[in-house]
């Protein structure tokens, strides 16, 4: 049930060189068949059924617009939330890879949404906008669809997006990287981050587009290595994020570059869970393409110093630094970090025994404080997760949804 088949598939685009992904028999280069064995049926029950009625009233938040799910919804997007709704995509393939077939609604929202999914920000094209970071996260939506369909159409669009981050690769002041912000047509739907670096054109290189674009890289290698291109921009983007300075002393990624020196300096931008998690996925991958454990192990590195970091508590429960009082984009960052503790604890290719123990303590302990404390009515999960509870958004749910499905996913 648990174990999936790479798939040998055609893939047409006419941009982009793509043809099949990497056959069964290449398996020390493509990993997705490589799975954890599951332990505890009890404790799976149990978060699966967390699992369950919440992702029940995360789907209120689809379609809301015509009020009864199962219409043929007109935006694709979760209360019409953006690079969100690409996470919330990105969590539930995660549980339908895990345990197809539990929510019959999931794969007909996956078809939804690419079919008619539009982003608010630009009439570039349906996933292009102004933020590069926005683009990454639907690429690495599909392609994780992708894993769990078969459906080339979902690899070819990431593919297709990937494109247009790539396209500015290398044109930043700092030696390498990409933009944050592409061109200076819009404002988010929240902003109260203090930065202009979230609402004007070409002012920062920061983290979380670079390990995007470093972890979209390698998993397009990995799935299409007949188009080399990828892998080499995987290195490329991963050579210049260790030089650029980001990971600090501490082995804590900071959130960007200070463009406004010579060479570009990191100084104590304050990095947030998802800057902690986003890259580990990449790095388990290049240790797939390469053989090399150096990726993996850094990705282990990184994850022990960001957990002690940001849940120095007993019970490893993971905290935002903004808490309580996080805007709505930061509201959705620690389901992406929990989504990558999972991802390290079901497919990295080394991992130790002990951090696997605390790897899996902690998701079980964060989906155990989320139930307990966090759980509101209706199954309303809200963004301190260690209580009270609060009403719940996209964000919120979605975020909690993450560390629950992740919890079953290792359990």
């Amino acid at each position: 049930m648990f174990l999936s088949t790479p798939r040998v598939l055609s893939v047409i685009f006419s941009a982009v060189a793509i043809c099949n992904a990497l056959p069964k028999s290449q398996s020390a280069y493509h990993q997705i068949g490589s799975r954890l064995n599951r332990r505890d049926a009890t404790l799976q029950a149990a978060y699966c059924s967390y699992a369950d009625a919440g992702i029940k009233q995360m789907l209120t938040f689809y379609n809301s617009s015509l009020g009864v799910f199962g219409n043929v919804d007109s935006t694709g997007k979760f209360n019409a939330h953006w690079w969100n709704s690409a996470n919330v995509i990105t969590m539930l393939a995660d549980y339908e890879d895990y345990f197809p077939g539990r929510n019959s609604e999931i794969l007909t929202i996956f078809a939804n949404t690419l079919k008619v999914a539009t982003s608010p920000f630009s009439p570039r094209g349906s996933f292009l906008n102004t933020f590069y970071d926005d683009e990454l996260w639907w690429v690495l939506a599909w392609i994780k669809v992708y894993d769990v369909t078969g459906k080339v159409e979902y690899l070819n669009k990431a593919a297709e997006i990937y494109e247009d981050p790539k396209s500015v690769w290398n044109t930043t002041p700092c030696s390498g990287g990409i933009w944050f912000v592409p061109l200076p047509l819009h404002k988010r739907h929240s902003t109260n981050i203090t930065s202009s670096r979230w609402n004007f054109a070409k002012t920062s290189v920061n983290a979380i587009a670079n390990e995007l674009f470093l972890t979209a890289s390698v998993k397009l290698a990995n799935r299409i290595p007949t188009n080399s291109e990828y892998f080499t921009m995987a290195m490329e983007a991963y050579d210049w994020f260790i030089a650029s300075g980001m990971i600090n002393s501490k082995n804590i990624i900071n959130d960007g570059l200070n463009i406004h020196v010579k060479p570009c300096k990191s100084g104590d931008i304050q990095g947030w869970t998802y800057n902690q998690g986003v890259i580990l996925s990449g790095l388990a991958e290049l240790t797939w393409s390469t053989g090399d454990p150096k990726y993996n192990n850094l990705a282990n590195t990184l994850a022990t110093a960001s957990m002690a970091h940001y849940a120095n508590n007993s019970q490893m429960i993971l905290h935002e630094p903004c808490e309580p009082d996080c805007s709505t984009d930061l509201s959705q960052f620690k389901g992406i970090y929990g989504r990558n503790i999972q991802f390290l604890v079901n497919r990295a290719n080394v991992l130790p025994a002990n951090l696997k123990t605390q790897f899996v303590t902690f998701l079980q302990n964060n989906a155990n404080e989320i139930w307990a404390k966090d759980k509101g009515v209706d199954n309303q999960l809200g963004l301190v997760w260690s209580g009270p509870p609060s009403v719940a958004t996209v964000e919120t749910q979605s975020s909690a949804l993450d560390a629950i499905v992740g919890a079953a996913c290792v359990s």
